[in-house]
């Protein structure tokens, strides 16, 4: 708080945290764990350093960072409605935290469901690009 101050901008800066290390490390340990040899077949090939990453490095990560796109929106939605809770006046979480402390069980539901659809809906979206993508590589797509 010394650092950042005080309003939405520690938010922010809390929540972007949270999803970008997620991403970053799945991607540099999905990036790792590829075959060297498909490194050494596309050197042969003479491709060029960014047609390797987009034909070899990029197609081969691709399952892991779809992952941790999933599991860095469930975070980031979590890290929202949680800090809404605890220092807001505004939001989704201020409204659970508004109803419980109202006894308004009626708007506590309401509002939980309204999380769960908000926080749903992202999820699908990746999920149609995932899929998109890997139909796009020819990643097979079986599930």
């Amino acid at each position: 708080m010394l650092v950042i101050g005080i309003g939405d901008l520690p938010a922010i800066i809390i929540i972007f945290i949270a999803g970008f290390f997620t991403v970053l490390l799945s991607t540099v340990s999905a990036v790792k764990k590829i075959d060297k040899v498909y490194l050494k077949v596309s050197e042969n090939f003479g491709l060029s350093r960014w047609q390797r990453l987009s034909k070899v490095v990029f197609p081969a990560a691709f399952p892991a960072i779809a992952s941790s796109l999933h599991i860095a929106l469930g975070t980031c939605w979590i890290f929202l409605v949680s800090g809404e809770m605890v220092g807001s006046q505004t939001g989704l979480g201020f409204l659970v935290m508004d109803a419980k402390n109202c006894l308004r069980a009626d708007a506590l539901i309401a509002v939980i469901i309204t999380i769960g659809i908000i926080g749903f809906v992202p999820d699908v979206l990746v999920s149609a690009f995932e899929h998109k993508v890997k139909e796009l590589w020819g990643l097979g797509i079986n599930e």
